[in-house]
């Protein structure tokens, strides 16, 4: 027995398979937009949690150095498949590369065209560009602080970078930017607290600190220390005869001569007026008086501009200098024999060296 289907009752089923499958897709592209909202939402809140823990650890830093190690290997968390550099103004208002990551991979010719680019704007700049034979998408935005731009960073990769993403490099340069300009700020006045103004040695309260310090060390590890002290002969008569201003001069270059003439672990100070002192670990007698007469000599050969027409001025030191072994170090009693021995040699004639002997 052959049974003939209803027709209608055919085109009915045929109109609710399409419905469901209308039905379907609509709700396939509704968990497909869903999914991608949720992964969105996981990459912001993400960013969010690396950014809030950046600016933790960026809070804790308490210098130049520390802040950009943090802010640079914040920038891979945040975006890991980027290269990244940031760049500082140095003294000379020039800018200077001071981190990539990963390290040494940054294009540098490109970045640095970039962050000065940077540096002239207020916001983050993005923008496509074609590097290596492929497209690349790059942002670059201002470390800025109180008005003025000091510095910048600068991040590459493959994907674009959404608002999103602008916005979350923009919070953590203002974070970063902040941060560092604290940490500059925080060593330049604690660099002046412990230098001279006029010759930027350290200063006499530094000097006192540093060679407790160094007694303390130099007892543990039992080696020698001594001390230098220099005086510049006849300084008053050239201030008298110059003016102070050349006198402050030839202070900074006889400062200069002396540290370019001793060990970069030796300290030197300006103990006063126009004395200056040095602390040399590990140095016995014998190296001492070597040492004495390379920087007295070094001064000597030494000119003076003095104004036109007027023959250059020349200055010279009397040196003392005291040593002590390690176990009977003090310092009362090393700055005493080292005075003493400065004495001594401007009681001998002056621009000379003497050592005070055991």
């Amino acid at each position: 027995m052959t049974t003939t289907a209803d027709p209608g009752r055919v085109e009915s089923l045929e109109a609710q398979i399409r419905d469901l499958q209308a039905v379907y897709a609509q709700l396939d592209a509704y968990a497909k937009d869903l999914n991608r909202t949720y992964l969105e939402l996981r990459l912001r809140l993400q960013q969010m949690t690396t950014l809030s823990a950046l600016a933790t650890r960026l809070a804790g830093a308490r210098n130049v150095d520390a802040c950009i190690r943090i802010c640079a290997d914040g920038i891979i968390d945040l975006f890991p498949d980027s290269v990244s550099a940031i760049y500082l103004e140095d003294h000379h208002e020039a800018l200077k590369l001071v981190a990539a990551r990963p390290h040494d991979d940054a294009p540098t010719d490109l970045f640095d065209g970039l962050a000065a680019e940077a540096l002239c704007g207020d916001e983050p700049m993005a923008r496509h560009i074609q590097q290596g034979g492929q497209g690349q998408e790059f942002v670059a935005m201002p470390l800025r602080t109180r008005g003025k731009s000091f510095g910048a960073i600068v991040v590459l990769r493959q994907q674009q970078f959404d608002e999103d993403d602008l916005r979350v490099m923009d919070l953590m340069a203002n974070s970063a930017a902040v941060t560092i300009a604290n940490a500059r700020l925080y060593q330049q006045t604690r660099r002046l607290a412990i230098t001279d103004p006029t010759t930027g040695l350290f200063n006499l309260r530094q000097f006192r600190t540093a060679l407790a310090q160094e007694i303390q060390k130099a007892k543990r590890f039992k080696y020698p220390i001594a001390v230098i002290m220099a005086d510049i002969d006849n300084f008053k008569a050239f201030n008298d005869s110059f003016g102070h201003p050349k006198g402050n001069v030839a202070l900074r270059k006889i400062a200069q001569t002396i540290l370019q003439n001793l060990r970069q672990t030796d300290l030197v100070a300006r103990y006063g007026g126009e004395e200056f002192a040095a602390i040399l670990p590990g140095c016995d007698q014998l190296a001492l008086l070597q040492v004495a007469e390379k920087v007295r000599q070094a001064v000597e050969r030494l000119s003076f501009p003095v104004g036109p027409d007027r023959p250059r001025a020349r200055l010279t030191l009397s040196i003392g200098g005291a040593w002590q072994a390690a176990p009977y170090t003090d310092a009362a009693t090393l700055l005493s024999a080292a005075d003493q021995a400065l004495y001594e040699a401007k009681e001998r004639g002056r621009n000379r060296s003497y050592i005070r002997p055991d």
